[in-house]
């Protein structure tokens, strides 16, 4: 495929059929996703579906997805059977994937912690940009209490909590749904007595425990494993399927769009930013980093130079840095799924396309071109439109012209 040329859509899946769509529907209980509803990343039923596809072949065989998130693929791949790993530099994300792939109906429930109302909490502690001084010190009785724990109590509890804390919150959500804000006055942060501080984490622990009982055990098991894409933990040679989704370049910060799981866990995303400028796509330049573009394909380099050369304020200083910032993530990252790759190795990516002011990034096209450098040959694909991006919630960003935008399945084969 030359530099010029899009992918063709729609393209026949693996078996020759037309792909189920990724999109998860608006209400997905498939695949335990309703435990905790992860932004990004695609439906149970698809995982389940492109594994099958690729591994009709195949006994038992090596899942990776090195974009994790909240386990969507490798729990798909442990109940298919197969050996799952997964990837992601999250930890509240990793917790999640935890309680969905390797927990599961073993979780229980901790004793509800003593009171202690003097106790010290950090100054600041992350959870005071949305909470009260006396309700963070409830909710730090819950996690002194599971940072001890077993894994069957610890991450049950945190992801009750996680739960809870997103109602406790709601009011400082807005309309993009990665963006959260924090408190500007002492007024409006959330204060509770200690009783319904445990009741909502009670509660959220008994749906989740419901949810849980009425899943099938997985008949496999899988690798949780806290790391970047760009270093994965893992020999040549040694992964048979990757299905996955990287993050876009729509500008989403998971380290924002998660900070409340992150407070929970101690990590301050206003004041730490070691975390959130390590995630793919983060809004934050890294200082450290080298900038120079990677060795791109065609169209990756055509997008930086049209980025670099808008006449739009900064698009040819921080937009610019931000894109090829992403560029470098995506490449290493397509590096390393290489590397893990056995010959003969299958991967279905799934992107989206979005726009920069008026420039169409044509994430898909390019991913073919950089998949196709390394070695990787085209063995399908389909897009679907996207009705609501976030883009269209941008008003600066809705003052440019755009086309449609496809989320796309790209099929290929090492």
């Amino acid at each position: 495929m030359s530099g010029q040329d899009a992918l063709p859509m729609p393209l026949a899946g693996l078996d020759g059929r037309r792909t189920i769509s990724p999109k998860r529907p608006s209400v997905d209980t498939a695949g335990l996703a309703d435990i905790f509803p992860y932004y990004a990343g695609f439906s149970f039923d698809f995982a389940s579906a492109h594994i099958s596809a690729h591994l009709d072949h195949l006994g038992r065989a090596v899942v990776l997805d090195p974009w994790n998130g909240s386990g969507t693929t490798t729990l798909a791949a442990q109940h298919l059977g197969h050996a799952a790993i997964g990837v992601d530099l999250n930890p509240a994300a990793n917790i999640i994937a935890q309680l969905r792939c390797r927990i599961g109906a073993r979780a229980r429930s901790i004793p509800t912690p003593k009171l202690h109302p003097s106790r010290e909490i950090e100054i600041p502690d992350p959870l005071s940009r949305w909470l009260g001084e006396a309700t963070v010190r409830r909710v730090r009785d819950w996690t002194v209490h599971l940072a001890s724990s077993q894994p069957e109590e610890s991450s049950l509890g945190y992801v009750a909590i996680f739960r809870a804390l997103r109602k406790m919150t709601r009011k400082f959500e807005g309309s993009n749904p990665t963006w959260v804000k924090s408190a500007k006055s002492p007024e409006e942060l959330v204060e509770l007595l200690p009783d319904e501080i445990d009741a909502a984490v009670r509660a959220e622990e008994k749906f989740i425990l419901g949810r849980l009982h009425e899943f099938p055990a997985s008949i496999s098991r899988a690798i949780l494993i806290t790391s970047s894409s760009g270093n994965l933990p893992l020999v040549d040679n040694s992964v048979d399927v990757i299905v996955t989704s990287p993050p876009y370049l729509t500008r989403i910060d998971y380290g924002v769009a998660y900070s409340r799981e992150l407070a929970v866990l101690g990590i301050d995303t206003s004041l730490d930013r070691r975390l959130r400028s390590g995630l793919m796509g983060t809004t934050l330049i890294r200082k450290s980093s080298d900038l120079s573009p990677r060795v791109l394909s065609n169209l990756a380099n055509s997008l930086v130079k049209e980025i670099s050369s808008h006449s739009s304020k900064a698009s040819g200083g921080y937009y610019l840095k931000q894109a090829v910032q992403y560029f470098n993530d995506l490449t290493i990252g397509l590096d390393e799924v290489t590397r893990v790759a056995k010959p003969g190795a299958s991967m279905t990516l799934v992107v989206q396309d979005s726009y920069y002011k008026d420039i169409h990034v044509r994430l898909a096209d390019i991913c073919v071109e950089e998949a196709v450098k390394r070695g990787w040959k085209v063995a399908g694909g389909e897009s679907f439109t996207v009705k609501r991006s976030l883009t269209s919630l941008n008003k600066s960003a809705r003052e440019y012209a755009k086309g449609e935008v496809a989320e796309s399945v790209l099929d290929f084969q090492l």
